[in-house]
């Protein structure tokens, strides 16, 4: 039968920081919702401690770690200002990163947090962006190129030029891992593409998100003042030392409540490999079926489906795949949702369910939950990049204003 297509696999990308950048052209004016840099850094500090010192699962080795204050600025395809990307560090090792969102319309500030992360190409998918322009519109006028989000988590470098004749403005995208130039079309759950990620926060309006901001703002303050009262600068490195004075302070510990379930990483083989490798994950999870496929035969259908021939390695799994798959090979039912409940999530996790969680394009599988200074953050084991074997490297991603598109419950 025809297969559906999920789309190429989205990259979750981070930099070490100091490479040299490309300056940008026709960069953002800052408004009134504008989150400057110093505030962003703020927040990141405030929010590590605060993990650290509540020995939050996922944190255990960050004690000693400090944060590079001059983080990387990326972009929305929209030309707005997205996130601050700090770069955390231990022993000279990066061993994170911290996306804060640059825009107080977001929500609250912090948006992810990566561990263990691969580095990405920044300097070298600024250059590229930049000769392909040249190279396809020769006669055109180069007005700016940054650093992107152009379908989350998937960073690259966007040049936009404009023909001189016609005035008519070009995009050029390149991914920053494989330097591969990504075409300009929409993304859906079958195509690959771009898509905006400030436009899909924005869907709900901007008022609560701007409560939300101010709610997280608060929180960084307090444990800012908290911290300053026990005599620690939370823009230093936070020693054990600090965390034992930090430790007893109830604003700084915070609240926190959570489980992973103990599931390694598996990364992608291929492009489209993502939902083979999500359900290889959950595969050894139960142990079943027995022996395991490999992620080509959970691709080929394993005898549940069969492909087109001119669609095979060029389109990837879709809801409905995982659905059939959790029936006839795990005896379980799948559910697929659009609405993406806290406590439905907690209540999977804790009954020692995971779940699958797409954006548009691309599978992650979730496997946790952290809850803490009044948000719930899910641990996602996202199997890029592709031929990664990163064991328990992951992602905490915040639910308030997810980009999450689908989840697929297995009970």
């Amino acid at each position: 039968m025809k297969r559906n297509r999920i789309g190429i696999s989205i990259l979750v990308l981070v930099m070490l920081i100091g490479m040299a950048l490309i300056p940008a052209a026709g960069a953002q004016k800052e408004d009134n919702y504008s989150v400057t840099a110093e505030e962003a850094f703020k927040h990141a500090n405030a929010n590590m401690i605060s993990f650290i010192a509540a020995n939050t699962p996922g944190f255990e080795n960050w004690t000693g770690a400090s944060i590079n204050p001059k983080p990387i600025e990326l972009y929305d395809i929209n030309g707005k200002k997205l996130f601050y990307q700090f770069s955390v560090y231990k022993e000279n090792k990066l061993t994170g990163t911290i996306d804060v969102c640059a825009d107080k319309t977001l929500g609250p500030s912090i948006y992810d947090i990566k561990f263990d992360p691969k580095p990405y190409k920044s300097a070298e998918v600024m250059k590229k962006s930049i000769e392909i322009a040249k190279s396809e519109y020769s006669d055109g006028k180069i007005k700016s190129t940054n650093l992107v989000v152009y379908s989350y988590p998937s960073i690259g470098a966007m040049t936009i030029v404009k023909d001189k004749t016609t005035g008519v403005e070009h995009r050029i995208f390149v991914d920053a891992y494989t330097l591969e130039e990504v075409e300009d079309k929409p993304a859906t759950e079958t195509e690959p593409g771009v898509w905006s990620m400030y436009d899909q926060i924005l869907k709900s309006g901007k008022e609560n998100n701007l409560k939300e901001w101010q709610k997280s703002d608060e929180l960084a303050k307090s444990t800012e003042q908290a911290a300053t009262n026990k005599g620690v600068n939370i823009n230093a490195a936070v020693t054990e030392e600090n965390i034992k004075k930090l430790s007893s302070d109830a604003i700084v510990l915070g609240s926190f409540t959570g489980k992973i379930l103990d599931i390694n990483g598996i990364g992608q083989e291929r492009d489209v490999f993502c939902g083979p490798a999500c359900i290889r994950m959950v595969c050894k999870y139960y142990n079943k079926p027995t022996p395991i496929p490999t992620q080509d035969q959970i691709y080929r259908g394993d005898g549940l489906w069969s492909w087109n021939p001119a669609s095979i390695y060029t389109s990837g799994l879709s809801a409905d795949d995982i659905v059939k798959w959790a029936t006839y090979r795990w005896g379980k039912t799948g559910t697929i949702a659009t609405s993406f409940s806290n406590s439905v999530a907690i209540s999977e996790i804790e009954n020692n369910r995971p779940f699958f969680s797409m954006i548009p394009g691309h599978f992650r599988l979730c496997r946790g939950y952290i809850a803490q200074n009044g948000y719930t953050y899910l641990r996602l084991n996202d199997p890029l990049p592709v031929g990664s074997t990163y064991g328990n490297a992951g992602l905490l991603e915040r639910t308030y204003g997810s980009s999450e598109s689908t989840r697929i419950y297995v009970r």
